[in-house]
């Protein structure tokens, strides 16, 4: 969850709804500021009340019926002239005004210029309304009101939409704009996921992006990165083979000549040390495959409990060791069998090596942590280890005391290759002390390889 909200994408795509939210309001704040603003007003309100003016001139005092139809005829709205006696409408569709809910208007009186004793100078009061999509005018003249409707009644009026047309090409151009900007990042997720699958050891995976621009540098780097960590990895592994070659030969011959030596403490002696040189070599190898990812996992069902139950009866190291086991049934992962037998043995015989003589008991508890994993725990009744010991038990020939001989601190390789293999198959490890002093081995496998 915590990664799809780090997206550049989310991000992207929020900062354009902020920037859309903005824009409306600026653009709403910006209207209104325009409409109320006070010269506008004025300037709209002169012309307004101006226009008005002339056109009553022009209808005259009483009005003339003849001169309203030519007004109404040229301009496009209707008119209705009521008086005490008399009624008069450019259509006979006009509306009941009567139906209309007329509210007083903004602006200022309506001056007359050509003023009589009946037809007053300023002419006040008037009104205005919306009704069915149309605008109305009611302006008191004298003894009669008039009343203006625009668009003309025989013209259908549509609902103008003018503020849902302003938001509908502003959000248009904001998806355009948030579409071309996100073809122009598009390639960053291209250059993650080619990177994540470079990192995750397919490393003949290359980014196809044809840009000549700052992302279609970064993949070419990317790649020619790949290109050269391809040739140093088959350089180191060509270096492995030789050494593996080279050193086990003379060490095939060594052991043939030990075995010659008539003095058996001798032999004895000097074939130990052979052994632990072929078993340091072995490890070593083994790790470095595991470690770079060319060793291929055997993926099958490993019954857990199964597995240590067997590698305890075959173990000889935990002849003489107490095993309390709290193992939990039916429980199985998918990892390679041959890998997970060498880890178990691994974190064992270290166990074995420092439990306590007189505790000397070694326990091993497993259990489902959730849907998706299970954990291993297997705990010593050792001295346990120094704080500074606990992050570096899992480096290569690392012994937590420089004192320890090989027979008690074996070779540090141990816990290394451990680690590889936790690693290889998605899952974690960690060591701590635990509260009866010893140490505690913690693994977290996953049930399910992705």
């Amino acid at each position: 969850m915590l990664q799809r909200i780090n997206s550049l994408s989310i991000k992207l795509f929020g900062v354009f709804i902020v920037t859309g939210i903005a824009f409306f309001y600026l653009l709403d704040f910006g209207v209104r500021s325009l409409i109320l603003n006070e010269e506008v007003r004025d300037t709209l309100d002169y012309y307004q009340t101006s226009y008005l003016g002339n056109l009553m001139e022009d209808l005259g005092y009483p009005p003339n019926e003849k001169t309203a139809a030519m007004i109404s005829e040229d301009m496009p709205f209707d008119i209705l002239i009521r008086g005490d006696d008399f009624e008069w409408s450019s259509t006979d569709q006009f509306p009941n005004t009567n139906q209309i809910d007329f509210q007083p208007s903004a602006w200022d009186s309506i001056k007359i210029k050509n003023a009589s004793d009946q037809v007053p100078s300023i002419i006040e009061n008037s009104e205005f309304a919306r009704h069915e999509n149309r605008t109305y005018f009611q302006i008191p003249y004298g003894e009669y009101t008039i009343t203006m409707v625009n668009p003309k009644i025989s013209i259908e009026a549509a609902p103008t939409y003018l503020f849902e047309a302003i938001a509908l090409m502003s959000l248009t151009i904001l998806l355009l704009t948030f579409l071309l900007v996100k073809r122009m990042i598009n390639p960053i997720q291209n250059i993650q996921q080619a990177a994540t699958k470079i990192g995750e050891g397919n490393l003949k995976h290359r980014i196809n992006i044809d840009r000549e621009d700052e992302l279609g540098l970064l993949a070419k780097e990317i790649n020619f990165l790949a290109d050269n960590v391809v040739e140093m990895l088959e350089a180191k592994q060509r270096l492995n083979m030789g050494v593996s070659h080279e050193l086990r030969s003379p060490l095939t011959r060594a052991k043939l000549q030990v075995e010659m030596l008539g003095d058996q403490d001798k032999r004895e002696n000097l074939l130990d040390e052979i052994q632990a040189m072929e078993s340091i070599i072995s490890t070593l190898l083994e790790s470095e495959a595991i470690n770079y990812g060319h060793k291929k996992l055997d993926l099958g069902a490993v019954e857990i409990d199964k597995t240590i139950e067997e590698l305890i009866s075959a173990s000889h190291f935990l002849k003489d060791i107490k095993i309390a086991l709290n193992l939990k049934d039916g429980l199985a992962v998918e990892g390679d069998s041959i890998l997970l037998q060498v880890m178990l043995k691994n974190i064992l015989e270290n166990a074995s090596r420092y439990t306590s003589l007189e505790r000397n008991q070694i326990d091993i508890a497993t259990d489902q942590l959730n849907a998706d994993s299970i954990e291993i725990i297997i705990k010593d009744y050792g001295p346990g280890l120094k704080a500074k010991d606990l992050d570096k038990v899992f480096e290569p020939f690392y012994r937590a005391e420089e004192s320890r001989s090989r027979s008690s601190g074996g070779y540090g390789l141990g816990l290394y290759l451990t680690k590889q293999i936790v690693d290889a198959h998605g899952g974690e490890i960690s060591i701590h002390n635990h509260e009866n002093t010893g140490a505690e081995v913690r693994v977290i496998l996953p049930i399910k390889q992705s």
